[in-house]
């Protein structure tokens, strides 16, 4: 009786359940771990695994997120398995203590490695660890035991943990970042957590749900989400990181929504620690491949062969908006007049290759090159259209001697060009 009540518990309660041999099974199962983990840290059963936490553009390996692993002697069981046992049996508090020094004690073997170079790493905090009272205290004790940088760690919160008791999370958290240590708020979009909360807490980095990542190329709610989250975080002053990254278009799609960093398995799966080393050694190695922008900006004008009407101009814009998305292509698309002025950025090949297709394209004609760089980061964020014009409340001082400019008459001016367009690419944005 006692194990179908819990089968009810764990569906959320306020239900029922036969007793059967599965549940048999599962209780079994789960009194053996709790019994394991008892012993699993003198034992030293546990690992770590990293997971490579990469910048977007260029892939280039910037810190890890650590992962638990246990290996008792019947065999490696998933973190999926053990980890709600630990956390409802309170075994997480010890394990997560383990953890941490750990990590710090990765902090400082890098540190001696690679110096100020050395990746960050990503320590996971769970809810049951956020409630103990002497938390603070062991983390500053053992930053003073390991000797590690604390701006080298990023503790990672999930936002429905902090959501739990945020007033109580909040104590603990600005006392965590006295320490030195930084602060991320994990499975972002997730916990319905308030703007007015978020300001308070003194974090750095939001992590985005791999759900919505998973949904890019399949869902316009999630790809509304994702981009939601980036604009935020961005007027906020953090950064962002993208979670369960495993195709090249998702990939392509967050650098075109300016997201800073990602991690999944398109890039790296996790790996024991010799690899990791290995790993970033070669990275460092490879200076070319790693310093050297693959960024591209080009902007130009045009004529459009007839004057478009509005639900021309949205058909264009709805088709371009998507198409560029998917490219990684970011700017802002400009029609006044029966002209075009658009500015794009990504990777040189696809800005090119957009390039030569809209030459091609019959509706246009008198296509001007106005400038064309490699840049080392995007200026815009997202890709957006606008259409400006004067109001019609306002009256010209004379009409006498004026002449109607076009976009090609300022296309020799390459700085005007950029500038004006970058007004209303914020425009956009904002």
């Amino acid at each position: 009786s006692d194990t179908a009540m819990y089968a009810v518990k764990q569906k959320g309660r306020d239900g029922w359940a036969f007793f059967n041999e599965s549940q048999q099974e599962q209780a079994r199962q789960r009194l053996a771990i709790t019994n394991g983990l008892r012993l699993a840290i003198e034992r030293e059963e546990f690992s770590l695994r990293y997971q490579p936490i990469v910048a977007t553009e260029t892939g280039r390996v910037v810190g890890a997120e650590v992962l638990l692993r246990w290996r008792p002697p019947q065999g490696e069981i998933s973190p999926a398995l053990f980890i709600p046992v630990a956390e409802s049996t309170g075994a997480i508090v010890a394990i997560g203590t383990w953890v941490f020094r750990s990590a710090c004690q990765t902090v400082v073997e890098w540190r001696s490695r690679w110096g100020q170079h050395a990746p960050y790493i990503s320590v996971n905090l769970s809810t049951r660890q956020l409630g103990e009272v002497d938390l603070v205290d062991e983390f500053a004790a053992i930053l003073a035991e390991t000797g590690a940088d604390p701006e080298g760690v990023l503790l990672e919160i999930t936002e429905t943990s902090l959501m739990a008791d945020v007033e109580g999370n909040l104590r603990v958290l600005r006392r965590l970042s006295e320490l030195g240590l930084r602060v991320a708020v994990d499975d972002f979009g997730t916990g319905y957590s308030s703007l007015a909360q978020l300001t308070r807490l003194p974090v750095s980095v939001l992590k985005i749900d791999r759900a919505f990542v998973d949904g890019i190329e399949k869902s316009s709610e999630a790809r509304t989400v994702i981009r939601a989250v980036i604009g935020l975080g961005r007027s906020l002053g953090l950064k962002l990181v993208a979670e369960g990254v495993e195709t090249s278009a998702q990939r392509l799609e967050l650098c075109a929504y300016g997201c800073d960093f990602a991690q999944g398995y398109f890039f790296y799966r996790p790996l024991e620690g010799p690899r990791f080393i290995e790993t970033y050694a070669e990275q460092l190695d490879d200076k070319h491949a790693h310093t050297t922008s693959t960024l591209h900006t080009l902007l130009y004008v045009c004529k459009a062969r007839q004057a478009m009407t509005a639900q021309e101009l949205e058909t264009l814009r709805e088709q371009a908006a998507s198409s560029n998305r998917a490219a990684g292509i970011s700017g802002c698309l400009l029609y006044r007049d029966g002209c075009f002025m658009q500015l794009l950025e990504g990777q040189r090949d696809r800005v090119r290759a957009l390039y030569d297709q809209i030459r091609r394209d019959s509706r246009i004609t008198d296509c001007q090159l106005v400038l064309e760089s490699h840049i080392e980061a995007r200026t815009f964020h997202d890709w957006g259209m606008a259409m400006p014009s004067m109001p019609n409340t306002l009256t010209e001082v004379s009409t006498t001697h004026k002449r109607h400019i076009t976009f090609l008459d300022v296309a020799e001016d390459a700085r005007f060009c950029y500038e004006f367009i970058a007004a209303h690419a914020r425009g956009i944005e904002s």
